[in-house]
Protein backbone atom coordinates (compact mmCIF):
# COMPACT_ATOMS: atom_id res chain seq x y z
CA UNK A 1 0.00 0.00 0.00
CA UNK A 2 1.13 3.50 -0.81
CA UNK A 3 1.14 6.02 1.48
CA UNK A 4 1.87 10.00 0.34
CA UNK A 5 3.13 11.91 3.30
CA UNK A 6 1.79 15.27 3.16
CA UNK A 7 3.71 17.33 5.76
CA UNK A 8 6.04 20.04 6.00
CA UNK A 9 8.94 19.07 7.85
CA UNK A 10 8.82 20.88 11.78
CA UNK A 11 11.50 23.61 11.03
CA UNK A 12 11.75 27.43 12.17
CA UNK A 13 9.80 28.81 9.22
CA UNK A 14 6.95 30.53 11.19
CA UNK A 15 4.41 33.24 9.25
CA UNK A 16 5.88 36.21 10.16
CA UNK A 17 4.97 37.71 13.76
CA UNK A 18 4.10 33.98 15.07
CA UNK A 19 6.59 31.79 17.35
CA UNK A 20 9.24 30.18 16.07
CA UNK A 21 10.55 26.33 16.57
CA UNK A 22 13.44 26.47 19.65
CA UNK A 23 14.58 23.57 20.32
CA UNK A 24 17.20 23.07 23.40
CA UNK A 25 19.27 20.18 25.31
CA UNK A 26 20.44 19.23 28.59
CA UNK A 27 21.82 16.17 29.80
CA UNK A 28 20.39 14.24 33.51
CA UNK A 29 21.80 11.00 34.00
CA UNK A 30 23.57 10.15 31.22
CA UNK A 31 20.29 11.12 29.14
CA UNK A 32 19.79 13.40 26.52
CA UNK A 33 16.74 15.49 27.03
CA UNK A 34 15.10 18.28 24.54
CA UNK A 35 13.18 21.05 25.38
CA UNK A 36 10.60 21.97 22.13
CA UNK A 37 9.24 25.74 22.48
CA UNK A 38 6.47 26.46 19.33
CA UNK A 39 3.80 28.68 18.40
CA UNK A 40 0.26 26.52 17.21
CA UNK A 41 0.61 27.26 13.59
CA UNK A 42 4.13 26.08 12.76
CA UNK A 43 4.65 24.60 10.02
CA UNK A 44 1.54 21.98 8.65
CA UNK A 45 -0.78 22.49 11.31
CA UNK A 46 -4.93 22.46 11.54
CA UNK A 47 -7.09 25.71 12.51
CA UNK A 48 -9.84 24.82 15.05
CA UNK A 49 -12.91 27.57 15.47
CA UNK A 50 -10.84 28.95 18.34
CA UNK A 51 -8.50 30.53 16.11
CA UNK A 52 -11.42 33.40 15.30
CA UNK A 53 -12.60 33.56 18.64
CA UNK A 54 -15.48 30.86 18.76
CA UNK A 55 -15.65 28.07 21.32
CA UNK A 56 -14.16 25.03 20.09
CA UNK A 57 -17.11 23.00 19.31
CA UNK A 58 -15.42 19.91 18.31
CA UNK A 59 -15.37 16.84 20.67
CA UNK A 60 -12.16 15.84 21.90
CA UNK A 61 -12.73 12.26 20.21
CA UNK A 62 -12.78 14.25 16.78
CA UNK A 63 -9.69 15.41 16.28
CA UNK A 64 -8.53 13.02 14.67
CA UNK A 65 -9.11 14.50 11.11
CA UNK A 66 -9.95 11.12 8.78
CA UNK A 67 -12.24 10.12 5.70
CA UNK A 68 -12.96 10.12 2.04
CA UNK A 69 -11.23 12.97 0.29
CA UNK A 70 -10.64 14.46 -2.96
CA UNK A 71 -8.01 17.12 -4.52
CA UNK A 72 -8.49 19.65 -6.68
CA UNK A 73 -5.91 22.19 -8.45
CA UNK A 74 -6.77 25.54 -7.71
CA UNK A 75 -5.61 26.94 -11.59
CA UNK A 76 -8.82 24.68 -12.48
CA UNK A 77 -11.28 25.49 -9.71
CA UNK A 78 -14.96 24.43 -11.03
CA UNK A 79 -17.88 24.75 -8.46
CA UNK A 80 -19.70 22.16 -10.00
CA UNK A 81 -16.78 19.54 -10.05
CA UNK A 82 -16.79 19.29 -6.03
CA UNK A 83 -17.26 15.64 -5.70
CA UNK A 84 -18.75 15.03 -2.57
CA UNK A 85 -16.30 13.84 0.06
CA UNK A 86 -15.49 14.49 3.60
CA UNK A 87 -12.16 16.80 3.13
CA UNK A 88 -11.15 18.60 0.00
CA UNK A 89 -7.56 19.25 -0.46
CA UNK A 90 -6.90 22.69 -2.96
CA UNK A 91 -3.50 22.30 -4.86
CA UNK A 92 -2.09 26.04 -5.11
CA UNK A 93 1.23 25.07 -5.97
CA UNK A 94 2.31 27.83 -3.50
CA UNK A 95 4.16 24.79 -1.57
CA UNK A 96 7.30 24.82 -3.98
CA UNK A 97 8.10 28.17 -2.04
CA UNK A 98 8.46 26.22 0.98
CA UNK A 99 11.38 27.24 3.27
CA UNK A 100 11.36 31.44 1.19
CA UNK A 101 10.62 34.36 2.40
CA UNK A 102 8.52 34.21 -1.24
CA UNK A 103 5.94 31.73 0.22
CA UNK A 104 4.77 34.10 2.63
CA UNK A 105 3.77 36.80 -0.40
CA UNK A 106 1.65 33.84 -2.13
CA UNK A 107 -1.93 33.86 -0.73
CA UNK A 108 -4.06 32.33 -2.66
CA UNK A 109 -7.58 33.50 -3.48
CA UNK A 110 -9.79 30.45 -3.18
CA UNK A 111 -13.42 31.56 -4.98
CA UNK A 112 -16.67 29.76 -4.65
CA UNK A 113 -15.59 29.69 -0.39
CA UNK A 114 -19.26 30.27 -0.03
CA UNK A 115 -20.28 27.03 -2.14
CA UNK A 116 -17.28 24.86 -0.32
CA UNK A 117 -18.99 25.83 2.89
CA UNK A 118 -22.34 24.57 1.88
CA UNK A 119 -20.55 21.11 0.18
CA UNK A 120 -20.60 19.16 3.44
CA UNK A 121 -16.66 18.94 3.93
CA UNK A 122 -15.15 18.66 7.33
CA UNK A 123 -12.35 19.60 6.49
CA UNK A 124 -10.34 22.19 3.54
CA UNK A 125 -6.59 21.98 2.94
CA UNK A 126 -4.37 24.14 0.89
CA UNK A 127 -0.41 23.71 0.35
CA UNK A 128 -0.13 27.52 1.38
CA UNK A 129 0.38 29.50 4.28
CA UNK A 130 -3.48 30.21 4.85
CA UNK A 131 -6.45 29.98 3.40
CA UNK A 132 -6.63 33.79 3.47
CA UNK A 133 -7.66 36.80 6.08
CA UNK A 134 -9.88 36.42 8.85
CA UNK A 135 -13.11 36.79 7.52
CA UNK A 136 -12.41 33.15 4.96
CA UNK A 137 -11.45 31.20 8.35
CA UNK A 138 -14.30 32.59 10.45
CA UNK A 139 -16.60 31.73 7.48
CA UNK A 140 -15.11 28.21 7.49
CA UNK A 141 -14.47 27.61 11.28
CA UNK A 142 -17.81 29.04 12.11
CA UNK A 143 -19.37 26.20 10.76
CA UNK A 144 -16.87 23.78 12.05
CA UNK A 145 -14.99 23.17 8.65
CA UNK A 146 -11.35 22.28 10.46
CA UNK A 147 -8.59 24.23 7.88
CA UNK A 148 -5.33 23.09 7.44
CA UNK A 149 -2.47 24.97 6.04
CA UNK A 150 1.21 24.51 4.64
CA UNK A 151 0.41 20.79 3.00
CA UNK A 152 3.50 19.78 1.22
CA UNK A 153 4.32 19.47 -2.55
CA UNK A 154 2.94 15.76 -2.68
CA UNK A 155 -0.54 17.57 -2.96
CA UNK A 156 0.14 17.77 -6.53
CA UNK A 157 0.08 14.04 -6.96
CA UNK A 158 -3.77 13.88 -6.00
CA UNK A 159 -4.97 16.33 -8.13
CA UNK A 160 -7.93 14.37 -9.48
CA UNK A 161 -8.12 11.45 -7.32
CA UNK A 162 -10.19 10.28 -4.86
CA UNK A 163 -8.28 9.00 -1.56
CA UNK A 164 -8.31 8.42 2.21
CA UNK A 165 -6.95 11.01 4.46
CA UNK A 166 -5.58 10.86 7.80
CA UNK A 167 -4.30 14.33 10.02
CA UNK A 168 -3.36 13.28 13.22
CA UNK A 169 -3.03 16.73 15.31
CA UNK A 170 -0.99 16.82 18.92
CA UNK A 171 -3.95 15.83 21.36
CA UNK A 172 -3.96 19.09 23.28
CA UNK A 173 -7.68 19.94 24.35
CA UNK A 174 -9.09 23.26 24.37
CA UNK A 175 -6.06 24.95 21.72
CA UNK A 176 -6.31 27.59 18.55
CA UNK A 177 -4.56 25.05 15.97
CA UNK A 178 -2.13 22.52 16.57
CA UNK A 179 0.76 20.96 14.29
CA UNK A 180 -0.76 18.20 12.68
CA UNK A 181 1.11 14.62 10.60
CA UNK A 182 -0.92 14.26 7.59
CA UNK A 183 -0.76 11.42 5.30
CA UNK A 184 -2.64 10.06 2.12
CA UNK A 185 -3.64 6.64 1.36
CA UNK A 186 -4.75 6.70 -2.35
Amino acid sequence: MEILDLTQPLINFPYPGDPGLKISEKEAGGFIISEISMGSHICTHVDYPRHVNLENNIPFKDLIIKGNSYCIDLNDFEINKIPECDILLIYTGFSKYWGKEEYFEKIPKIQFLDEIVESNIKCLGVDACTIGGFEEHKKLLSKNILIIENLNENLKNLIGKRFYFLGLPLKIFDIDASPIRCIAIP
